[in-house]
């Protein structure tokens, strides 16, 4: 108070001061006098306005870290670190252990000799009895902490960058980096990740080759080593050459690491935390290994050195997916040797000769051998030369069969197929070419009642000459375009919106050998009797799936990259009952899924069957089970897979807000036995529709029992119009609806994942 009093009396003092300086030297009628000279400096003023104190640390939910000085002394002293903790309202975060915060920091070489540049660590551990083996990261508590009270802090690290020993020889002019994490806190939002160069300026050369968010796009958030490690840019300052594992003698090297894992390497195992051996021979990739681009993009402004894996060719690096007998030193051209791919007998001590024939300016064999070249997907490239396109729809009425108008074109051209004459669509030998038109209703939840299908299927249409009749039409006057009529009428119970879908696969010759195309499935909406055409709610989004799958194609090749196709046969009536049981003789099943599988049907239902295939692999924790369905063929699958990303994440594949509890009498109720009759649905089992979700994950009795508890039911029926006949009614949407007590949204914590 004393301090507000003192200036209470400047401010008085001040403002009369102003006034009698006005009335004497202002008016029309005095005079100017010349200035005075100044007068003596006062006494210091008060303190400013205080900034406010921390709060303490341990009242957040999360850490933000930002690194504002790293200053080393002349020679390679001992670093010190200038660093600000605060919480998402950006206040500051007081009295962190110097225990529970760890530092790593590394220096960046160039690369020689044709290898990569390379971080190495200051800060080394033994592995295996190995002295300074593997890079670390340093406790708080090693050197010197100051916490300013004001979630600023001060750390001196506990060496000299001379005196590590295992370190780089320390170059003030090289890029460095600092990274931090914390650990028995809340959660960090990042590393603290800063890149500078001790001798001062911004630095000249990085290694930025992988971005946070690509990695994060399939496995949601990166956390590793019991958590605080999110960053890639943090991985690399420890995984990097210079650390091995002491217990196998193999590297941990961050492009090894990566590339050995996601290649599934059968010789390559790490022992890390505990001793306990890791051991990826299992992991499948969900996409084709060839996709290079998939992790490292080069046109991501973050990732400015990501075109490394074209350009930059060595044996570390390509080794790790091309080898033979587990020796990174033979790497690539030991298995090609082996294979009689590469002339015998070449020698490779370094890695200087590999641009001549894999650089990106390589001419030797047409510049086939080039890295971007050799990884080429040739059925990738192939599919951008097709495009399926639905031209008109017509006769779409109760009573009356469809007509429906397609073509295929070359979308870099803008030319037609002809799909009765071309080769891409008259390989009819082992079913290399196949278009399909179908027809699916409605579009409110497809039941597909009266299409005479088994198990609820789209009315089919088989437009080209392999399949014989219906066959198609070119329809006269539109060169391309053809005519193919449905053999079904529209039946009297349909109303709403119904789906016409085209899917197939054109067979294109690659290198003698005959490939089945994924081309993107397209779909158009046409109101029955006239009806305005209403789509499908939207659910899930194509790009988010290829996050994963790069592109989504199943049922081989026929079905791409458009789940508004899927839908149409994965619907709430479907399981997969005809690939169980023989439709011509059912009395005789098909001994290879029966024998495995048993010969109850399972529901392929997409709310149901997605949910379970991917939550297949996480039964320890209470979540999921193996999923078992026949497929084409009747050949049996098992799914029992762990998924790369969290599985509770609703958003790594559902449209925001899109995964909330339905309105149980706008969604149709799940089929798990099709009955005796697949034609019909008055003799299904059924699960209530939310019950279907929420179980395809939740499969413990104790989750079952609080469904059922509250409306839900697995054990309804339906009637003829496919809609639920149930004891109960799910209320669902009290608790778990958007917004209440027990929201999904919430309870799945989808907010703590990255939106990528």
């Amino acid at each position: 108070m004393a301090s507000q009093k003192i200036c209470l009396v400047r401010i008085a003092t001040l403002t009369l001061l102003s006034i009698f300086l006005a009335a004497c030297g202002g008016g029309s009628n005095g005079s100017d006098g010349a200035a005075g000279a100044p007068g003596p400096a006062g006494p210091p003023g008060p303190p400013g306005p205080s900034t406010g104190s921390g709060i303490p640390i341990g009242s957040t939910e999360r850490i933000n870290i930002a690194v504002s000085a790293v200053d080393v002394p002349a020679g390679g002293g001992a670093p010190v670190v200038s660093l600000a903790l605060t919480n998402d309202l950006q206040q500051g975060l007081k009295d962190l252990p110097a225990g529970d915060i760890r530092f790593t920091l590394a220096q960046l070489s160039p690369g020689t000799d044709g290898g990569s540049s390379a971080w190495q660590s200051y800060v080394t551990r033994s592995s295996g009895g190995i002295a300074d083996a593997q890079a670390d990261a340093e406790r708080g508590s090693a050197g010197n902490f100051v916490d300013n009270g004001d979630g600023t802090y001060q750390y001196t690290f506990a060496n000299a960058l001379t005196a590590y020993p295992g370190a780089p020889v320390f170059d003030g002019a090289k890029t460095h980096r600092i990274g931090i994490e914390i650990r028995g806190q809340a959660p960090i939002s990042s590393n603290g990740i800063i890149n500078f160069v001790p001798l001062g300026g911004a630095p000249l050369f990085e290694r930025r080759i992988v971005d946070n968010g690509t990695c994060n796009a399939c496995h949601d958030r990166l956390e590793f080593h019991g958590g605080p490690r999110t960053d890639v840019d943090y991985c690399v300052t420890c995984h990097n050459p210079s650390s091995i594992d002491g217990d196998t003698g193999n590297s941990v090297d961050m492009k090894q690491l990566v590339h050995n894992i996601h290649a599934a390497r059968a010789d390559y195992q790490i022992v890390g935390f505990g001793n306990r051996t890791h051991d990826w021979t299992d992991l499948v990739w969900t996409q084709d290994i060839r996709n290079c681009e998939s992790c490292h993009q080069e046109d991501d402004a973050d990732t400015p050195q990501a075109s490394n894996w074209r350009l930059v060719q060595n044996r570390e690096a390509c080794g790790t997916c091309h080898y033979n007998d587990g020796d990174p030193a033979n790497g690539v051209h030991d298995y090609m040797i082996q294979n009689g791919e590469h002339p015998v007998g070449l020698v490779l001590t370094d890695d200087t000769q590999c641009a001549i024939c894999h650089g990106p300016d390589s001419t030797i064999s047409d510049g086939d051998f080039q890295v971007a070249r050799a990884h080429e997907i040739p059925t990738q490239i192939a599919s951008t030369r097709f495009q399926y396109n639905i031209e008109n729809v017509f006769d779409m009425t109760v009573g009356m069969t469809p007509t429906v108008e397609i073509s295929v074109t070359n979308p870099l051209d803008g030319t037609f197929y002809d799909i009765l004459n071309d080769s891409e669509f008259t390989t009819c030998a082992f079913g290399a070419s196949r278009l399909a038109v179908g027809i699916a209703w409605d579009t409110a939840d497809y039941s597909n009642t009266g299409s005479g299908a088994a198990a609820a299927q789209p009315v089919s249409l088989n437009p080209l000459a392999c399949f014989g009749n219906p066959g198609a039409t070119p329809v006269a006057g539109s060169p391309g375009v053809f005519s193919v009529t449905a053999g079904t009428a529209v039946p009297p119970n349909a109303i709403g919106t119904a789906a016409v879908t085209i899917d197939g696969h054109p067979a294109v010759d690659i290198d003698g050998v005959v490939n089945r195309i994924p081309v993107k499935n397209v779909v158009e909406y046409v109101g029955i009797d006239g009806a305005t055409a209403v789509a499908r709610r939207q659910v899930v989004d194509i790009v988010r799936c290829d996050n994963c799958h790069k592109q989504l194609s199943l049922h081989g090749n026929n079905r791409t990259d458009n789940p508004e196709v899927c839908v149409t046969c994965h619907n709430p009536n479907a399981t997969d009952v005809t690939k169980r049981v023989a439709v011509a003789n059912p009395t005789t099943p098909p001994t290879d899924c029966i024998n495995v599988l048993g010969t109850d049907d399972a529901p392929i239902d997409f709310k149901f069957m997605v949910h379970a295939i991917h939550a297949s692999g996480n039964e320890s924790a209470g979540i999921g089970e193996p999923y078992n369905v026949c497929g084409f063929g009747n050949s049996p699958h098992t799914f029992d897979i762990v998924s790369p990303g969290k599985v509770e994440n609703c958003e790594s594949c559902h449209i925001e807000g899109s995964y909330f509890p339905v309105d149980p009498d706008a969604v149709l109720g799940t089929t798990v036995d099709a009955g005796a009759d697949w034609t019909t649905q008055i003799d299904d089992r059924v699960i209530s529709p939310n019950t279907a979700v929420c179980s395809a994950c939740h499969v413990t009795p104790l989750a079952a029992e609080h469904m059922q508890q509250n409306g839900g039911d697995f054990n309804a029926t339906k009637a003829a119009d496919s809609s639920l006949i149930s004891s109960g009614v799910e209320t669902c949407q009290l608790c778990h609806g958007e917004g209440s007590s027990a929201d999904v949204e919430v309870m799945h914590n989808v907010r703590d994942f990255p939106l990528n």
